[in-house]
């Protein structure tokens, strides 16, 4: 019986990807090359322009694409400090690479639990950085965001101290909704940018690093350095176009999906919902449960029912587990209805 899931974009097995690229492929006329290729220099200019920048650098991973930034901008100020909130990805999920193979140190700035507040900044020591990054929306609390104006109080302040503005935008995708401008709009506040294509676009792997023509021009050299030059990317590549093509059309809907989910969600008791209106399509649903009891249920349920409602737990406090429930095109397949009553069936076994 085929297993339905609430979570993100509907998958393909390995072979039906590879089916899927295959035909995709006939209609390409060559391979791409060390970087260079209609296939992979068209798809670069296609995000740049989305993302309203004159130029874009695709790349394996946003591990790569990230510190890769922050090293231009720490040569180019000659300072190794970076900006970072302390639930960044390049904190906590990289094993300090920005430190030990690119030479930074990092700044944690605010509070954990929250969004920047331009408080947060000139409350700072005088410490001059080279950059900061800003995390759009930030996974590790739920998909939050700062307001419009309190993202352009915070990088008119960086601007105003010489430091570089990036934006972390693995789930960019996802803000236009809250934020009620393009994409365009949001990315021109930063000086680069970088976006996945595996997340909310369901391809396999890889990055874009968006920026001007100069910075992109000195990425492609420290890219080459790192390792990231690729001899051939094409099936990232295509699945890469492929997902924009399926999936990123949907993310708007997914965003009211999502807060109309969480609603629903919050009924029920010993639930909590983070942000308590979502913002983004993706919210943190936390169960106050004992861990394993929720991973048994969680695992009974979906070899009973053949239906996926919760994934396996990414962090716990105070007793609380903390599932992340990402929205997108799978989710929106069923009425709310049928996703609150399947949760409302699963907690039940606890």
């Amino acid at each position: 019986m085929e297993r339905i899931s609430m979570l993100r974009q509907p998958a393909r097995s390995m072979a039906e990807t590879l089916r899927a690229l295959a035909l995709a492929a006939e209609q390409v006329p060559e391979r791409d090359c060390y970087g260079k290729g209609a296939l992979i220099n068209d798809l670069e200019q296609e995000v740049a322009s989305m993302l309203g920048k004159p130029a874009a650098l695709f790349l394996p991973s946003g591990t790569l694409a990230q510190p890769l930034a922050l090293k231009i901008y720490s040569e180019q100020r000659k300072l190794s400090h970076i900006g970072l909130h302390p639930t960044s990805h390049l904190l906590l999920h990289e094993q300090h690479g920005y430190q030990h193979l690119w030479g930074l140190d990092a700044l944690a700035i605010g509070a954990p639990e929250r969004v920047w507040q331009l408080g947060d900044f000139t409350a700072l020591p005088a410490q001059a950085m080279a950059a900061m990054i800003w995390e759009l929306p930030a996974r590790e609390i739920g998909g939050q965001l700062p307001t419009w104006e309190a993202l352009n109080e915070q990088v008119a302040w960086a601007r105003e101290h010489n430091i570089a503005v990036h934006f972390d935008g693995a789930r960019l995708w996802q803000c236009p909704e809250y934020y009620q401008r393009s994409l365009a709009e949001i990315a021109g506040l930063a000086d680069s940018v970088y976006v996945s294509f595996y997340k909310d676009l369901a391809g396999i792997a890889g990055a874009m690093l968006v920026g001007d023509e100069d910075f992109i021009a000195e990425a492609r050299i420290w890219a080459r350095r790192a390792g990231g030059n690729l001899y051939s990317q094409y099936p990232y590549l295509l699945a890469a176009k492929l997902g924009l093509q399926e999936n990123l059309a949907s993310i708007p809907q997914a965003v009211n999906y999502a807060r109309e989910l969480a609603s629903a969600f919050a009924e029920m008791p010993n639930i909590r919902i983070n942000p308590a209106e979502p913002q983004v399509a993706m919210f943190h649903l936390h169960i106050q449960a004992d861990k394993q009891r929720l991973l048994h249920a969680i695992q009974a349920y979906s070899d009973a029912h053949h239906v996926e409602v919760l994934p396996t737990p990414r962090a716990e406090a105070d007793g609380w587990q903390i599932c992340e429930i990402p929205v997108g095109r799978n989710a929106m397949a069923k009425p709310v209805a049928f996703w609150q009553a399947h949760l409302k069936q699963l907690l039940a076994l606890l």
